[in-house]
């Protein structure tokens, strides 16, 4: 499909996953203004349906990009299928041409009122941007708590290049996390793709529990991003079996059920601002957190 913006001619598609070419360009897009390659996760053929770019193209290259995933949560029990907009770039010599704008609005097109909610996570720097669109900005909070003690079981880091670990790790992340008041489901594709890039070395899998942790460590604190497994063991035997002996307090990247003991303070991430429109989830509760793992 062939539009006109500002009197320039782009060709418009959505959906690339098949298309070789448009994906390389895509990718060389995404290099350029994130600083991170998808090749690694193109080549574990786990890129679902469930992420679809929205590109224009200047002859066969990719200039700007919008992605909408489609993303399943368990929220308190309840099901909700919401839409995540994320991957917004341009290129830097077709900036400030409405390109963007026009891909967001076409998103938008396809998508509202066809699910429960659309929500982003926006740079700072554009902040004044998404609420043209209807979208309002919002805080979160993030939970915290001291450590329990730590437990003597045996846990194994997993080796996200070993295509045994990537298995386990895919179908243990197919469930929510039952530790969390506001979890994701089927999103395995995102998990493996965190599992690429920025969290290749933070994933912990307890044979005993038959649970896999997403974890690191800061002196003598504990971020724990996500939990995968059946919920049949307690919290606080999940979290020591996986701590280090001198950790004091845990930091959760997901709002936990069990809030006993816990603190809530203002979740404040570089710039980085959630973004929402109706019926977003997190509304849906008091004070949750969007898991990290979550983000597309």
């Amino acid at each position: 499909m062939h539009i006109v913006i500002n009197q320039k001619e782009y060709a418009f598609q959505k959906g690339i996953r098949d298309d070789h070419k448009i994906k390389t360009s895509f990718n060389e897009l995404a290099k350029q203004s994130f600083g991170f390659d998808f090749e690694a996760w193109f080549q574990l053929g786990d890129w679902e349906d469930r992420y679809i770019p929205y590109v224009l193209l200047d002859e066969d290259c990719v200039v700007a990009n919008v992605s909408v995933s489609l993303m399943d949560f368990d929220v308190s029990g309840e099901k909700k299928k919401y839409i995540q907009i994320g991957t917004v770039m341009t290129d830097a010599n077709y900036r400030n041409q409405g390109l963007s704008r026009f891909l967001v609005e076409q998103a938008l097109k396809d998508w509202h009122g066809n699910c429960d909610g659309i929500y982003l996570f926006g740079n700072d720097s554009v902040r004044d941007f998404y609420p043209k669109f209807g979208f309002a900005s919002a805080p979160e909070y993030q939970y915290s708590r001291k450590a329990p003690n730590s437990l003597d079981i045996r846990i194994e880091k997993l080796n996200t290049e070993e295509m045994s670990d990537l298995q386990l790790l895919k179908m243990k992340s197919a469930d929510f996390n039952p530790y969390s008041l506001f979890s994701a489901e089927n999103n395995e594709w995102l998990v493996l793709f965190y599992s690429t890039l920025f969290f290749k070395d933070k994933f912990w899998h307890i044979p005993q529990y038959d649970t896999i942790v997403v974890a690191d460590f800061e002196g003598d604190t504990m971020n724990c991003y996500d939990i995968f497994g059946a919920g049949d063991i307690s919290l606080d035997e999940i979290l020591g079996a996986v701590m280090k002996k001198d950790t004091k307090k845990v930091v959760f990247g997901f709002t936990p059920k069990e809030q006993d003991g816990c603190e809530m303070s203002v979740l404040k991430q570089e710039d980085t601002t959630l973004f929402y429109m109706t019926k977003h989830p997190n509304r849906c509760n008091e004070n949750p957190l969007n898991p990290i793992l979550s983000r597309a």
